[in-house]
């Protein structure tokens, strides 16, 4: 695999302005652009040192060394040949670690429902997020792990929001992991939960919060499978007819509320008149990072055995509104760029731009070094009425 250099130029960010690696080698001379990529690895470096402290996991010496020197050599020839550079899919995997730790695009640990606003990948996200501080919260106190014994190793199937009292939404595929074997029809599901699914909203690096688990009762609803002729013609496992979402209902646990929904921006808003999802807004991501397909390359993801289970927040930007992509015939589904792993899938993406708490698309899909795909939620407003109980819309 190669990866496209143009993309990392202008991707990759140095200096506290945050100028991009592009700006910094057309318009440095003599020794600045070597400045900046020293720079760029230092960040790195300081990352992974970070993520040691938090989580107590030490790094794989091999794999650190490894990916320092894949970043080191990626942006060598980013800064001597430009748009030119032919990059391996080694270079590839140094440079998506820098976008992750360079503060151009972050994976944030969430705890005490919130995030480190020191983190030395944070960036410029670090004003918007504490000026949006109590939003954020109340948004991280509502997503949980879907937790599942028969998912190993790692113990989970992906990620869920609180959608309404005592209900989450998540994504079909996600449901069909802890009920391998049901069946999905005209909106109805028919099968048996794997004993002991739930869903955790406290499990989080530092201090996990036991007394925030909920067993899963049952299925409440699903989304529409698309028509076969809509499979996508390149990524067969998406088909963008059909709507890639669960309802499940929670069990109440004595002494214990359940969290409280998230606000969910609707198409038929008259204020907003289902305009907010627009391309270039800033959103935020809430989920589980679980496994090696990632937008990060894996060999970021295998330094850290032990960091892959945490809630995370990834703030990036919706990249295309829904309507803007082909081989979608509903007009349903927005990209954005936010760092994404697999167990990612069931997220909520949040707008970061106005008031941090409203969830702009449920996230459903990636493709690594290229997009992510969500739901956009304004869009899907009457289908979204339509699966959840009278009693919680």
């Amino acid at each position: 695999m190669t990866g496209d250099p143009a993309r990392y130029l202008d991707l990759i960010s140095t200096g506290g302005g945050r100028q991009s690696l592009a700006e910094s080698a057309a318009t440095s001379a003599g020794n600045a652009a070597p400045g900046a990529r020293t720079e760029l690895v230092e960040r790195l470096e300081a990352e992974l040192a970070y993520i040691e402290t938090k989580t107590g996991v030490a790094p794989d010496p091999v794999l650190r060394d490894a990916l320092l020197a894949r970043a080191d050599t990626a942006l060598d020839k980013l800064l001597g040949d430009g748009t030119a550079a032919a990059l391996t899919a080694e270079d590839v995997s140094g440079l998506e670690a820098v976008v992750v730790t360079d503060g151009t695009r972050p994976v944030l640990f969430v705890e005490d429902d919130f995030v480190d606003l020191l983190a030395p990948s944070i960036g410029d996200y670090a004003a918007p997020l504490s000026r949006l501080a109590e939003e954020v919260r109340g948004v991280c106190r509502s997503v949980g792990r879907v937790d599942d014994p028969a998912a190993a190793p790692l113990g989970y199937q992906g990620t869920a929001w609180v959608v309404a009292e005592g209900l989450v939404a998540t994504n079909f595929h996600v449901l069909q992991g802890i009920a391998p074997r049901g069946v999905r029809r005209d909106g109805q599901f028919t099968g048996r939960l794997n004993p002991g699914v739930a869903v955790h909203f406290g499990h989080e690096v530092g201090r996990p919060w036991p007394d925030r688990r909920f067993p899963i009762r049952r299925v409440v609803s699903v989304g529409r499978e698309g028509a076969p002729e809509h499979v996508h013609p390149v990524l067969g496992g998406l088909n963008f007819d059909g709507l890639d979402l669960a309802i499940l209902e929670l069990e109440p646990v004595p002494g214990r509320a359940f969290p409280p929904p998230v606000p969910v921006a609707r198409g038929d808003d008259p204020v907003t008149r289902g305009g907010l999802a627009t391309a270039g807004r800033g959103v935020y991501a809430v989920g589980y990072p679980g496994n090696e397909h990632s937008t990060t390359r894996e060999l970021f993801t295998r330094i850290f055995a032990g960091v892959k289970s945490y809630k995370r927040l990834a703030p990036g930007r919706i990249t295309a509104a829904a309507g803007e992509l082909p081989d979608d015939p509903r007009g349903w589904i927005l990209t954005h760029d936010v760092s994404t792993l697999g167990g990612n899938s069931g997220s909520a993406v949040v707008d970061l731009d106005a008031d941090g708490r409203s969830v702009l698309g449920l996230h459903f899909a990636g493709q690594p070094e290229r997009r992510n795909w969500a739901h956009a939620m304004e869009r899907i407003t009457a289908e979204l009425t339509a699966v959840l109980p009278a009693a919680a819309r």
